[in-house]
């Protein structure tokens, strides 16, 4: 409803409530919805006192129950043109009125039920005053017609409204969870893609290098036994293939290790954290679970490691941690995994973690959360400057089953 209609709505029940004879707005059932200033002065009983032609009756002592029941199924009777009433009524202070009521219908209410405006005079006003109240009776018909327009037409406008907004919604819905579906299926293809060149480097350059290895090792032991020696260039070569060997094995372990695979998450994870032990001594990882491998979904195995993988490397880069704690869990009555890692290092402001700042510790930090959120998970960090980090990644168990 725009400006100048609701100004309008607001000076039409100011001019009603404020308007010098007695005017009244009931439902069929008898019940008042609107009584202004005028009626109530002239009935004597606030609003609050009589909710309706009945209350009324009874605050009068019953007087004439069957003229005010005549009238209202008289009223009600058509929804077309307006009705006059002669009724006889009794204000609060004793004195017997003969009330002629001028009516006219106003549509339904928004239970379904009918309502009409009346403006009731007694009948000792003069006939130019009669004659008048039935000019405004004509006016406030008129009035209420165009009202009862304007609103219906806003109804529909708001209506229409939120039937587009639905359809929006279920719009936004959908994208979302295709949306959800294309990252699955890409981080799908990443691992494959990882898994397809972790392969090759183990068993073709890696096996390349490692005979390249044993040939040049074997030429030494030849020299030795045929009491020549192996030059030392040579040497530093062979010194080098086992440093590139070394190397392979690393990186085809973190594109995607074997072991995950042939063995499982647990092994993995196991595997993974002797490597990280020993590669930063200094950094002890106590690692707990509470669930065995059977319960851990397929699909949400790598999605743990990488998260582990990631968090750990976080730690090591930038906590100043001497101690981390990994815990994998369930929660939820079971239908959620809980993997938590906890580290004792100087901690950060959440707040100021940004990709565009440190894109290891900024793109770590989403890539897990991503991680999380594409298999309907939820993905939680807490950490206070001097008081460490806890990172809390909760996976249900039912998304990564399908």
């Amino acid at each position: 409803m725009d400006d100048s209609c609701a100004d309008n709505h607001y000076a039409f029940f100011a001019a009603f409530y404020n308007a010098p004879g007695p005017i009244v707005i009931a439902r069929e059932d008898g019940r008042f919805v609107l009584i202004n200033k005028a009626f109530e002065s002239a009935v004597g009983y606030a609003f609050e006192e009589i909710a309706g032609f009945s209350d009324w009756i009874d605050c009068m002592g019953g007087r004439d129950p069957t003229g005010v029941e005549t009238y209202l199924s008289g009223l009600f009777s058509s929804e077309t043109a307006y009705r006059t009433r002669r009724v006889s009524l009794q204000n609060k202070s004793g004195h017997v009125w003969v009330w002629n009521f001028y009516s006219a219908p106003m549509g339904r209410w928004a239970d379904g039920l009918r309502t009409a405006i009346s403006i009731a005079n007694p009948v000792e006003l003069t006939a130019d005053q009669e004659a008048a109240c039935e000019e405004m009776m004509d006016l406030l018909a008129e009035e209420i017609a165009k009202r009862s327009k304007d609103l219906q037409a806003s109804i529909n406008a708001l209506e229409n409204e939120i039937i587009e907004r639905k359809r929006i919604e279920r719009a936004l819905t959908l994208s979302r969870e295709r949306l959800k579906q294309m990252s699955m299926r890409v981080l799908d293809a990443l691992e494959a893609d990882r898994r397809t060149i972790s392969k090759e480097l183990h068993d073709s350059i890696g096996g390349s290098l490692a005979a390249i290895k044993f040939s040049l090792e074997e030429k030494e032991i030849d020299r030795e036994q045929n009491g020549g020696r192996l030059d030392e260039s040579l040497s530093r070569e062979i010194d080098y293939l086992s440093a590139a060997i070394k190397e392979t094995k690393r990186i085809s372990a973190n594109l995607r290790p074997t072991t995950l695979d042939d063995l499982g998450l647990m092994a993995t994870l196991k595997w993974y954290l002797r490597q990280f032990r020993r590669t930063y001594g200094k950094i002890r990882v106590d690692f707990t679970a509470d669930m065995s491998e059977e319960e851990v979904p397929e699909a949400m195995k790598i999605i743990i490691y990488r998260i582990v993988q990631e968090a750990l490397n976080n730690a090591q880069k930038h906590s100043e941690a001497d101690l981390v704690r990994l815990h994998l869990g369930k929660t939820d009555g079971d239908h959620t995994v809980c993997l938590v890692v906890e580290d004792n290092g100087r901690g950060f402001n959440v707040n100021d973690i940004h990709p565009g700042k440190d894109p290891l510790s900024g793109y770590g930090l989403t890539a897990m959360r991503e991680r999380c959120e594409i298999v309907g998970g939820s993905f939680h960090i807490h950490s206070r400057i001097g008081r460490g980090t806890v990172i809390r990644a909760m996976l249900p168990r039912s998304k990564t089953d399908q």
